[in-house]
């Protein structure tokens, strides 16, 4: 009867991740998140240590546990970088390296084990798995972290992920209790099936960019329009029905866009000045939507002053030149409403030949 228990634990285990990996492998491919796409691979993962637990490779079971552990925590770091939650190049590089510990525990339970300098199971296998629940924990509490940007969907998913990884921790000590084995797996089972449902919830609920074709036909030439801010008004009367993408000072934007608000304080849909990475992947993410939806994107940037107060003026012209590229790649409209009396006249010069 245990027996039996067991592996129904494992099987139902087995196939909410495998779920889990094809429904978060489907929101990578048609959206490229990339948190979509660690978390894929931390499910695969995942499905591959109910073989190696099936099979009684503990070598194998560890380092899957690992890498279960290290690509959620990854794919998490990465979500609320986006969010700037966790911000600073050398303060997120320190977040990454540390996600590589569970990976490093588990290959020096293996190289010890390997070499015949012990042959203990929680060296081996014990401490390793429990390092990677650990990591677990800590994922579900920084997506538990995430709520104010994903309001009851980060609370589910980080509150499932916290509490699986607890239940994670007592692997160690009741794994090799006969009796236990089963319920610990039918409750792993149960943790997991909420895991990836709420996962996928997430993902799918996220605020990507939703793009629709607009109700009235509006075109514009493939490329870069640089407009003076008294035309920006017009512009905005002619895009009210339009789903554009609009960074912004101003928040006096029609209802229809999806706007990002370029600011230096933390509030919802803000994004900072400095992170020119997020406008780059937001705005790529939107402009291959509105061509699979068959019209052009328009994205908005009312505010090219700000950017280079923040980023200098070297690092505002790369960015901007990257941005045309892809806008002309997907055949979409690039709008930047410019001060020229804000501007020298060298800067406003290499900024036509490099945009017009």
């Amino acid at each position: 009867m245990n027996q039996m228990v067991l592996l129904i634990g494992q099987s139902f285990s087995l196939s909410a991740k495998i779920v889990g990996a094809l429904f978060l492998v489907y929101i990578y491919w048609k959206h490229k998140r990339k948190p979509a796409l660690y978390w894929f691979l931390s499910w695969v993962a995942a499905a591959s240590s109910i073989f190696a637990d099936i099979s009684r490779n503990i070598y194998v079971l560890s380092l899957s546990e690992a890498f279960w552990a290290t690509f959620l925590f990854y794919g998490t770091l990465i979500l609320l970088e986006e969010n700037e939650i966790v911000s600073g190049k050398i303060r997120g590089r320190c977040w990454k390296t540390l996600s590589a510990i569970p990976v490093a525990t588990s290959l020096y339970g293996i190289l010890i084990g390997v070499i015949g300098y012990s042959s203990d199971w929680f060296a081996l296998l014990g401490l390793p798995y429990a390092v990677s629940a650990l990591f677990i924990v800590v994922s579900g509490l920084m997506i538990l972290s995430a709520r104010e940007f994903y309001n009851n969907k980060a609370l589910y998913l980080g509150g499932i992920l916290f509490v699986y990884g607890l239940h994670k921790l007592d692997f160690p000590i009741l794994r090799l209790v006969e009796w236990f084995a089963p319920i610990g797996f039918a409750l792993g089972s149960i943790f997991t099936a909420f895991s990836a449902y709420f996962m996928i919830k997430f993902v799918f609920a996220e605020e990507f960019i939703r793009v629709e074709k607009p109700s009235v036909e509006i075109y514009f030439k493939p490329g870069v329009m640089i407009i003076k801010p008294l035309e920006y008004t017009t512009i905005k009367e002619k895009l009210e029905k339009v789903s554009a993408l609009a960074f912004v000072r101003d928040l006096k934007a029609p209802k229809t866009w999806n706007t990002f608000f370029v600011s230096t304080t933390e509030v919802r849909n803000s994004v900072s000045p400095t992170n020119l990475a997020f406008i780059i992947d937001t705005s790529v993410r939107y402009l291959k939507e509105a061509k699979n939806k068959g019209f052009g994107g328009v994205i908005i940037i009312d505010c090219p002053e700000y950017l280079k107060a923040y980023n200098g003026f070297e690092s505002l012209a790369k960015f901007f030149a990257s941005l045309k590229d892809f806008t002309i790649s997907y055949e979409g409209t690039l709008i930047l409403v410019i001060e020229e009396k804000a501007w020298d006249e060298r800067e406003l010069q290499i900024l036509k030949r490099i945009l017009v």
